[in-house]
């Protein structure tokens, strides 16, 4: 509970010192100082930390819907794009078969990287930061060490298969449903 309430504090802060800085460029631009309101702005536009947008993929895959979702949220909100395949492929698992891990390994970092391209090419096309990053853990655990490597994100963005039991009589296939999470 403590670190939920340290993070909102931390958020409040960076809200507060980024309204003192633009009431002191008001004030400046007031006074007729529109050039030194101009580069407060700047600075402030400058240090800001770029806001991360995670997007998980369906193991080494990336919806067209997803996709879709997450470059129009992107733009929409100015988000870097944090593109997230996951394997279970932890070192626990194949401790006696080292080496068919590490192919195991080697073959879905490839397999995700060509599958990742039409995203990243179409983020980049408009503009929109984009990272990929490949992950051997369960995605119960991923999220932490994501955080770890790359620092906050705002929104977590997944998707997943309904179960059949979930479909209606009429529905031969399974439904895709896109998930937003919003991340403190």
């Amino acid at each position: 509970m403590a670190g939920i309430l340290g993070k909102i504090k931390n958020k409040l802060q960076t809200l507060t010192g980024r309204m003192q800085q633009y009431q002191k460029a008001i004030t400046f631009a007031e006074a007729g100082r529109h050039d030194t309101a101009s580069e407060m702005v700047q600075e402030s536009i400058v240090n800001k930390t770029p806001r991360k947008l995670v997007v998980i993929g369906k193991e080494s895959t990336f919806s067209k819907e997803i996709i879709d979702y997450a470059i129009d949220m992107a733009q929409q909100m100015s988000y870097e794009i944090v593109a997230l395949n996951t394997a279970p492929l932890s070192c626990d698992t194949f401790k006696m078969f080292s080496d068919s891990r590490d192919r195991l390994c080697l073959d879905f970092q490839m397999l995700a990287e060509q599958n990742v391209q039409p995203f990243k090419e179409k983020a980049e096309s408009l503009g929109i930061p984009f990272t990929h990053v490949v992950k051997y853990t369960d995605s119960d655990e991923v999220l932490a060490e994501l955080r770890k490597e790359i620092g906050e994100f705002e929104f977590v963005i997944s998707e997943e298969e309904d179960a059949a039991y979930n479909r209606s009589e009429n529905e031969k296939r399974p439904r895709k449903e896109i998930f937003v999470y919003s991340v403190l």
